[in-house]
């Protein structure tokens, strides 16, 4: 690698939520394992997505975008001439970023010209100034067209390179959320078996039935294991609701932990069952096994391309998949077609060994 190649600048936009934010996890690891030296920072927005990647070994640095105001713009494209960018890369959930790159002074800007979202195409602003402009492949994940756009930065810098990059889910807290997460956990009475779930998705179309979630709760208690529910704080009065319902054998933790501590839970867990949302993804990649709930959303595109430990990914196809809506306007719902007994179906498949050991 030539000394001009080893100390490049690169910013990458991911201006995402949870789940958004761990999926690009692979992309930005490939980028630092191929550049080990460079000067990466990352673009972020959401609160969820700054807590995925704050404690992310890959990245140096983020780059906060605090509001839409044209100020804020202006203040954007000031730091990114500072930092003399080298490689402004535009991930594809962020289309519309080209001006940003060009107005910032980056040498080279790296993007998919045109994005296939929800069924509909959307097109990035200004396509031709892209220097790099793979074709965005929607049988592919999001995880696969994420590192495929590295890849193609990679090979025009670096060609010939025999780089193999991991497709796998990281998520990194530090000690003392691990710590804090063990001490609610034992003050809340829960033993070293326990199931975690996230029964409650922000987007309404996604959620299962409670009472559906309720008989599999019960089933799993009957075989001893306790059962931790997790949230945020606009969940909780759902998840301490559904906590009510099981009882004894149940805490909700709704709105109580962080980001992190929740991670930390979640690792602990013997399984992780909940609908496709962030806690599903992290329970991924913190190679908990789980059994995740797939429904309005694009399943194609969120579904996990590989993991270190088993994942189910329960979704049956309907018509009006994927939709973007977020309460189900349909009398027949894609969520509701998930049957009570195929889900425990699929956990008996991943516990079965410990559920025999401990009858």
């Amino acid at each position: 690698m030539s000394e001009k190649h080893k100390n490049m600048n690169f910013l990458i936009t991911r201006l995402q939520n949870i789940g958004d934010a761990l999926v690009f996890i692979p992309a930005v690891r490939a980028l630092r394992q191929a550049f080990p030296n460079a000067q990466i920072s990352l673009l972020v927005k959401h609160a969820g997505g700054i807590q995925i990647f704050k404690n992310c070994p890959y990245i140096d640095d983020i780059i906060i975008v605090k509001n839409r105001s044209l100020l804020e713009k202006f203040r954007l494209i000031k730091e990114f001439r500072k930092r003399k960018i080298d490689w402004f890369i535009i991930s594809p959930q962020d289309l519309g970023r080209v001006p940003w790159a060009i107005l910032g002074g980056a040498k080279k800007i790296a993007g998919f010209p045109s994005v296939k979202n929800y069924g509909k195409i959307r097109r990035e602003k200004l396509p031709a100034l892209l220097d790099i402009k793979p074709n965005y492949d929607s049988t592919k994940t999001e995880i696969e067209n994420c590192l495929r756009l590295i890849e193609d930065v990679i090979d025009y810098l670096l060609p010939n390179n025999d780089f193999q990059f991991s497709k796998l889910l990281e998520f990194y807290y530090n000690p003392s959320d691990k710590s804090s997460a063990e001490k609610l956990l034992a003050k809340n009475n829960v033993s070293a078996k326990f199931i975690v779930s996230a029964p409650v998705s922000k987007r309404e179309a996604k959620n299962w039935h409670s009472n559906r979630f309720l008989k599999i709760f019960e089933k799993l208690i009957q075989l001893n294991y306790n059962i931790v529910l997790l949230g945020g704080k606009a969940e909780k009065n759902k998840i301490d609701e559904l906590a009510e319902k099981i009882g004894q054998n149940c805490v909700s933790l709704a709105g109580i932990t962080s980001l992190s501590q929740a991670a930390a839970i979640i690792e602990k867990a013997a399984l992780f069952i909940g609908p496709d949302s962030g806690p599903a993804f992290i329970a991924t990649a913190m190679k908990t096994p789980a059994v995740v709930l797939y429904s309005a959303a694009d399943y194609y595109r969120w579904r996990v391309a590989e993991s270190a430990v088993p994942r189910t990914e329960i979704f049956h196809p309907f018509p009006c998949n994927p939709c973007k809506f977020q309460v189900c306007p349909k009398e027949k719902k894609c969520i509701d077609a998930i049957s009570v007994e195929e889900v425990w179906k699929k956990i008996s498949d991943i516990i079965y060994d410990n559920l025999k050991s401990d009858d």
